[in-house]
């Protein structure tokens, strides 16, 4: 037990909605009244040790992470990449393993010095402010910035982005009406992917869609998840990720055919869905609305929507930087893997995600550090 020895209830709350329960669902299984678990919740009352271990149990989280200090994130906006309306429960799930996440950033970081965040000027405007001429200057802003041309393919945009500061974890949860969140601690962005078994096509164009609100909407201080101003926010961050995938005139030099099959031999190129060559064939206006109508319906008819060719080709892309780290730390001796597990006081399931190590696995991880990481 910690020395403090205090029960934390911000911490048990935690704990909870991360799993996705309610605090009937939660009683019920820890054999505590929903009331006392409420009165825990609010810290009107103080559970026992006993009480504690089952709740825990329950939860299956460590005992220790009921009374250490809760990680605090400073008032930001918390971006929600969807497909559908996501439910509140979804995003306060995915938010609190936002907090997981920053929490195993502040650990590693304790240790090994990570790349600084390398990014064009976020803008600080309305967001009717923001214009599609102004959305292309900041997506080219960003390869120039990050030493890309204007012409080529993005090979790894994981890989690019973590090597230019940005934490891009994989949340211990799947949900297919949310793709990803995005928001910054500090000075520093998070980027955190949901397994819902996407494509490698789609899980990159979430990586650019976060980026797109990173750099285009930091100046937005709060938004209603559901209202007509989110529908442009997320049409912005969209457009964002489509000219920084693939650049207006790299892109139009590139189509030589607006055929479904030619469609697929791009699809190899950019590394892009042929539904969003598709959507950014048209938005440039290099087809009319009637063969729009005509692709997507032949999109439709192979059954396209939810896998396209390609998609059991492409290699899925991961973040690495969190592993990275964790590695140097042990190979360095600086600290053994079972105390520098026990500092998180996270699940393992949730700790193996967010590192990107199997902990409860018997194989051994490859040993893999970057030159551009530095013990402190």
């Amino acid at each position: 037990m910690l020395e403090r020895e205090i029960f934390n209830p911000r911490q048990l709350t935690s704990a909870r909605v991360a799993r996705g329960i309610t605090i009937k669902d939660l009683a019920e299984k820890s054999d505590v009244s929903r009331q006392a678990v409420s009165g825990y919740e609010s810290g009107k009352a103080t559970p026992k040790i006993d009480t504690m271990l089952r709740i825990a149990a329950s939860l299956e989280f460590p005992l220790d992470y009921f009374y250490e200090e809760s990680t605090m994130l400073p008032q930001s906006t918390t971006y929600f990449r969807k497909r559908t309306a996501a439910t509140s429960t979804a995003r306060k799930m995915q938010e609190e393993r936002l907090v997981f996440a920053v929490k195993v950033y502040q650990k590693l970081t304790n240790y090994v010095n990570i790349p600084d965040v390398l990014l064009p000027e976020s803008l600080n405007l309305d967001v009717h402010e923001i214009s599609d001429e102004l959305i292309d200057e900041k997506a080219m802003e960003l390869r120039k910035v990050w030493q890309l041309d204007s012409i080529s393919p993005i090979d790894n945009i994981i890989s690019l982005a973590e090597k230019n500061g940005i934490i891009v974890v994989e949340a211990n949860m799947s949900n297919d009406k949310l793709d990803a969140v995005s928001r910054w601690y500090k000075d520093r962005p998070f980027v955190m992917l949901t397994d819902n078994s996407e494509s490698a096509v789609r899980r990159r164009f979430n990586v650019a869609h976060e980026l797109g609100h990173i750099i285009l909407h930091s100046g937005i201080e709060s938004y209603d998840h559901d209202n007509i101003e989110t529908k442009e926010i997320e049409r912005q961050a969209h457009l964002f990720a489509s000219k920084f995938l693939m650049p207006d005139k790299a892109f139009m030099t590139s189509l030589l055919s607006t055929s479904l099959d030619y469609y697929v031999e791009l699809k190899s190129y950019w590394k892009v869905s042929i539904q969003a060559m598709v959507s950014k064939t048209y938005y440039l206006k290099l087809i009319n609305e009637d063969r729009r109508l005509y692709l997507n319906k032949q999109i439709s008819f192979k059954k396209w929507r939810k896998r396209e060719p390609l998609d059991d080709v492409l290699k899925i892309e991961r973040p690495s930087l969190n592993k990275k780290v964790f590695q140097m730390i042990i190979n360095n001796n600086v600290k053994t893997k079972r105390e520098l597990i026990s500092e998180f006081n996270l699940p393992l399931d949730e700790l193996s995600k967010i590192i990107g190590i199997e902990f409860d696995s018997k194989k051994k991880a490859s040993l893999d550090t970057t030159p551009r990481l530095r013990l402190i």
